[in-house]
């Protein structure tokens, strides 16, 4: 009986032999997969890092963008109201216009969120919308919704409490129109 438990012992250890290289084969390869993962989580990480710093630069952008963005209320509650402008035509090249040519309009200045909103009427006929901005005591308008070619625009400076000065100028096709302006706030 001895005889054949040698044998079968022989066997059992070959065949554990084999197996043995296997499992280490196997584990080789599941020792590479894991390092290949964490050099692939190492670098996602490292992306994760860098859009959380770009994230992080663009709020501080906005919050100073946020800071820097002009408001009439803040920066001059004057201006919002009703005012009479005085235009005075001061050059000329397009035909039924002339140097000297008056005509004055009432606005009405307002701020909505970012920018100052000018209602231009004649009479009680609203006749023109501009949209533009105020900076540093300056206001910059242009019309809305330009009409028939015309691009209408206006520059204005604060010059006291209840005054303003600038110009405003018409650029059609073929010719111009700049008129001076002279604004004061009505009470």
């Amino acid at each position: 009986m001895k005889p054949i438990y040698i044998p079968i012992l022989l066997l059992l250890i070959f065949f554990q032999g084999c197996g043995l290289n296997e499992r280490e084969k196997n584990l080789k390869k599941l020792q590479q997969e894991t390092a290949q993962k964490e050099q692939e989580l190492l670098a996602w990480e490292q992306r994760l890092k860098l859009k959380e710093q770009e994230l992080d630069h663009i709020k501080l952008s906005l919050d100073s963008a946020k800071k820097q963005i002009d408001s009439v209320g803040v920066h001059n509650p004057a201006l919002i109201g009703k005012w009479t402008v005085k235009m005075t035509c001061t050059e000329t090249t397009c035909e039924g216009s002339a140097l000297g040519d008056t005509k004055t309009e009432q606005w009405e200045i307002s701020y909505k969120e970012n920018n100052v909103i000018v209602k231009a009427y004649a009479g009680p006929v609203l006749i023109r919308v501009y949209i533009g901005s105020y900076r540093n005591d300056v206001l910059k308008i242009v019309d809305e919704k330009p009409n028939s070619g015309a691009l209408i625009s206006a520059t204005l400076n604060f010059t006291g409490a209840e005054k303003m000065e600038g110009s405003r100028e018409i650029q059609q096709k073929d010719c111009k129109i700049v008129y001076a302006l002279n604004a004061r706030k009505l009470k």
